[in-house]
C-alpha cells in the first residue's frame, strides 16, 4: 500500500486550491452568513401600583375615626375610676387627642366638680388638658376652676385661659390679680399677670 502523505498544514485552517484561470487567487467562496433572525420587539411590562377603590378607602376612614371615638370614650370613663393616678392619666391623654364635643365636656365637668367627687390632681390634669386643647368652649368651666380650693388646680385653671387667649377671661383674671377677699397664692396671681399678657391686656 501507498503511504499517505503527511499534512504539511500548521494550523486548522482551511487550505487553499489553485485557480487555475486565475493563479494566485483562492477558489474557494466566502462562506455567506446566514441571515438573521428578525427582532422580536420587546414587550414593556408596566408594574402598576394596587389601586384602592374610593369604597374601601372611605371604609379605612370610617373605621379609624370608629376606633378614635372608642377610645376617647374608655378614656372618659377612667376620669372616673376609684384610682386617682388612673383617672389623671386618662384627663392628660385626652389633652393629647384631637379636641371634640364628648371630650370637652368631660374635661369640663370635671372642673366644675358638681358631685364633689374629682380628686384635685385629676381637676389639675383635665385643667391643662383644656388649656392644650384651645377649645373656647371651655372658658366658663375653667373660670369656675379659678376659684377651686386647691391652688395647684387654680393655678392650671388660670394658664389655660392664657393658652386659650379668650377675651371672656379678661375680668376674671384681674380680680385674681386684685385678689380683694386675699383667696388666691402669690403663684396663682403670678400667672394670671402672665395669662393677662398672652390675652393681650
Amino acid at each position: 500500500m501507498a503511504a499517505k502523505k503527511p499534512n504539511s498544514s500548521k494550523s486548522q485552517s482551511s487550505p487553499q486550491l489553485s485557480n487555475p484561470e486565475t493563479p494566485g487567487k483562492s477558489n474557494e467562496k466566502a462562506p455567506v452568513a446566514p441571515a438573521a433572525a428578525p427582532a422580536t420587539p420587546a414587550t414593556a411590562v408596566a408594574v402598576t401600583a394596587p389601586v384602592v377603590a374610593p369604597a374601601a378607602a372611605t371604609a379605612v376612614a370610617v373605621n379609624a375615626a370608629e376606633r378614635e371615638r372608642a377610645g376617647v370614650t374608655a378614656l372618659i370613663a377612667k376620669l372616673r375610676h376609684i384610682d386617682a393616678d388612673v383617672a389623671r392619666d386618662a384627663a392628660v391623654t385626652l389633652g393629647t387627642l384631637p379636641a371634640n364635643a364628648e371630650s370637652i365636656t368631660a374635661l369640663s365637668a370635671v372642673l366644675l366638680n358638681a358631685d364633689h367627687y374629682f380628686h384635685p390632681v385629676v381637676r389639675a390634669a383635665a385643667a391643662a388638658s383644656l388649656g392644650k386643647l384651645r377649645d373656647p368652649r371651655a372658658v366658663d368651666a375653667l373660670v369656675h376652676a379659678t376659684r377651686d380650693s386647691m391652688a395647684e388646680t387654680s393655678d392650671e385653671a388660670v394658664k389655660a385661659l392664657g393658652r386659650l387667649g379668650d377675651r371672656r377671661a379678661i375680668l376674671p383674671l384681674k380680680a385674681i390679680v386684685r385678689n380683694a377677699d386675699n383667696f388666691y397664692l402669690a403663684n396663682v396671681r403670678a400667672s394670671a399677670e402672665a395669662s393677662l399678657k398672652q390675652i393681650g391686656e
